[in-house]
């Protein structure tokens, strides 16, 4: 016997009180230790061909779906809504695809479809045409609706959602037939989304099935998945993305998307692959903040529970602190200069020569990003290193000028015995690589990698094929200048694939966020990612962006939207208050204070900078005081050392926009006051 269990059963036990669910758990194990349900109270349902019930309690049921020797835990609700549910649904082999399905049947009790808003009948076309702009499906024949998925009962009524309701047909059918449909009707080919034809196969291994359906090996994995309805990704994943998360790369492979495509989810499953398939494994899991770090290990907690062998294999740490790490073990524990104390020392040498026409601020970007990050040694040496992003050019005086001031610089820090983290990369990928303990390494958020972070991973990886594997969107990079990997050692050009399904942020939202940057962004290396054809699986109100007439009425209005967001579904702290910069960290907090909260409680909506939400998710968002004088930033635009530079800053400024906004599951809220910042007209585009 075989017991399954569905992402409907996982998301309706999600939806109960805490003592039902202990209830129905304990229910499903009495299955998994005998899925024929001996001991149980079961009842086939008449109206529902292969639907079973299981009593829980006095009004819980546990639907089951049953056929030979598979059972299916379907779902669980209370009587009524349960019988409702499975009389709705049929469990079936796609006729064309293969896949195992639940199918809604598109008839209820009133004999009305249940469906978006139908239009009146239209003609069943069988030929291909140009569609009428409102009915975006009326000319796709049988076939090609059958080549992606869609059950041959709703060819019909497909034909006849008008555009307004694309987005609803998540709600009715499989996920694969909706997404297909949904970039269809957002200017995609349908030809790119033509299912994988199951040949003798299981239906319930199918890869579109394994989006819905899990097989439960032993009670422990049942009790961890369960544990954790709300953390779906976990077990359930889209074949696009299972696809990259198992495949054998030749070499460094990259995975890109939009916001909220599950880029982070196929990094940590890619790392959790690697140690599984391998003993000998060593896998370290990273990113660039502690913050993200922490909470990737919480989900690989979630992901390995009844795999503590497999857990014990994976390290997760921020590359800094694993470098530093690595870095002690080989050579003692390093004396870290500050920002500050550089800037110290090239004003000193400024005031040396008061002839210099060279800013502090520029020569501390041109320190950071190109001297100290390439580990430049000698003036011969930074007459050629790459100034990928620094648009002023330097002639021959002033290149030998701003050389004096860098290698005072450098013996000021060796004198005081300091040293750089591209230092400590540095000697770390010449001296101590072979010594690493990592046999893969993993990067989330990767589009934020320094020079030498990306240098020193390109070391450890040498000569191993699948040593490296990155996640990242370079419309998120927000911390640094673009640079080549591949002229560093890291190519992925031919193993870099975009993700198109959005799960994180409703339509309304990614389509306001995606304004905000180009529909395609490329590397340096000529790898590009592309927003076009990213589709979101479900609906939700349309942002608002909001203008006001003094700090005092924004205060006010992003209280109310606070106040709305806890009494329509949100936990307080699913909601967040973001701001740019420290200086906006009052409004945030008197806005949650109108709102009823104490913002000094844990328990209360969360109040962050936009640079360090990252990596994190809301239900609700209110990105605030984006006001003309605070987005971008003055401070960071005074910073930039040369104006030929401000570009580059004025887009890392709309990136951390961006950022911010996609943080917003089903809610979202931008304001400022009067007349706001130049970026909010884009977004209202």
């Amino acid at each position: 016997m075989t017991l399954l269990y569905a992402s409907t059963f996982t998301d309706a036990l999600g939806r109960l009180a805490a003592p039902e669910q202990k209830q129905a758990k304990l229910a499903a194990f009495d299955l998994q230790l005998d899925p024929r349900g001996n001991g149980l109270q079961m009842h086939r349902i008449e109206k529902a061909p292969g639907f079973w019930s299981v009593r829980v309690s006095g009004d819980l049921r546990i639907i089951l779906y049953k056929e030979g020797e598979t059972t299916l835990l379907a779902y669980v609700d209370h009587h009524d809504a349960a019988y409702w549910w499975a009389e709705r649904k049929r469990v079936v082999a796609h006729e064309r695809t293969g896949a195992m399905q639940f199918v809604e049947m598109p008839i209820v009790v009133d004999a009305a479809p249940v469906v978006p808003t139908i239009s009146a009948a239209l003609p069943i076309e069988t030929k291909t045409k140009p569609a009428p702009a409102s009915y975006p499906f009326s000319a796709l024949t049988d076939d090609q609706m059958l080549d992606v998925g869609v059950p041959r009962d709703w060819l019909k009524l497909v034909r006849e959602t008008k555009l307004d309701d694309v987005v609803q047909l998540y709600a009715k059918l499989p996920a694969e037939a909706a997404e297909a449909l949904t970039d269809y009707a957002t200017g995609g080919r349908l030809e790119d989304h033509i299912a994988v034809k199951a040949v003798d196969a299981d239906p319930f291994t199918h890869p579109d099935a394994q989006r819905r359906f899990r097989t439960v090996d032993n009670i422990e994995e049942l009790r961890a998945a369960l544990d954790q309805p709300f953390e779906k990704w976990a077990v359930f994943l889209h074949p696009a993305q299972r696809a990259l998360v198992e495949r054998k790369w030749s070499g460094p492979a990259r995975v890109a998307g939009s916001a909220g495509t599950g880029k982070t989810i196929v990094a940590l499953h890619r790392a959790v692959h690697l140690a599984r398939e391998d003993e000998g494994a060593h896998v370290l899991l990273t990113t660039f903040s502690k913050s993200l770090a922490t909470a990737l290990e919480g989900k690989l907690h979630i992901l390995t529970e009844a795999e503590i062998a497999v857990r014990s294999r994976v390290t997760v740490r921020a590359l800094d602190q694993a470098a530093y790490e690595l870095f002690s073990r080989a050579f003692g524990q390093p004396n870290l200069a500050t920002a500050s104390q550089v800037q110290a020392a090239i004003k000193a040498a400024l005031d040396a020569d008061p002839e210099s026409c060279m800013t502090a601020e520029f020569l501390f970007d041109e320190w950071d990003e190109v001297v100290d990050a390439w580990q430049v040694s000698s003036e011969a040496a930074y007459a050629e290193v790459p100034r990928i992003g620094r648009k002023t050019r330097l002639g021959l005086r002033q290149r030998t000028a701003a050389w004096a001031v860098f290698d005072f610089v450098r013996e000021r820090l060796a004198q005081r015995k300091l040293t750089t983290w591209p230092e400590i990369y540095g000697q770390l990928s010449t001296a101590a690589i072979g010594k690493l303990p990592f046999t893969h390494i993993v990067v989330d958020e990767a589009q934020d990698l320094t020079v030498p972070q990306a240098r020193f991973l390109a070391k450890a990886g040498e000569g191993r094929s699948e040593a490296l594997f990155f996640a990242g969107d370079l419309g998120q990079r927000i911390f640094h200048l673009p640079f080549s990997w591949a002229k560093l050692g890291i190519d992925v050009r031919g193993r870099s694939h975009c993700l198109k399904v959005c799960y994180r942020t409703s339509h309304q939202i990614r389509v306001s966020a995606d304004r905000l940057l180009p529909a395609t962004i490329a590397d340096m290396d000529g790898v590009e990612d592309g927003r076009r054809g990213t589709v979101s699986v479900f609906d939700g109100p349309v942002p608002s962006v909001s203008l006001f007439a003094d700090q005092e009425a924004e205060i006010a209005g992003v209280a109310k939207f606070i106040e709305t967001a806890c009494t329509t579904g949100a936990m307080a702290s699913e909601v967040a208050v973001l701001v740019r910069g420290n200086a906006q960290l009052k409004r945030a907090r008197a806005a949650i204070s109108m709102a009823g909260f104490d913002p000094r409680n844990a328990a209360s909506p969360v109040i962050a900078l936009m640079h360090d939400v990252k990596g994190l998710e809301f239900k609700s968002v209110a990105v605030m005081a984006c006001d003309e004088d605070a987005l971008p930033d003055p401070e960071r635009l005074r910073a930039v050392g040369d104006d030929a530079d401000l570009a580059t800053a004025y887009d890392t400024e709309r990136h951390l926009l961006y950022v911010a906004c996609t943080r917003a599951r089903d809610g979202l809220m931008v304001s400022a006051v009067r007349p706001g910042s130049e970026f909010l007209d884009d977004l209202r585009a």
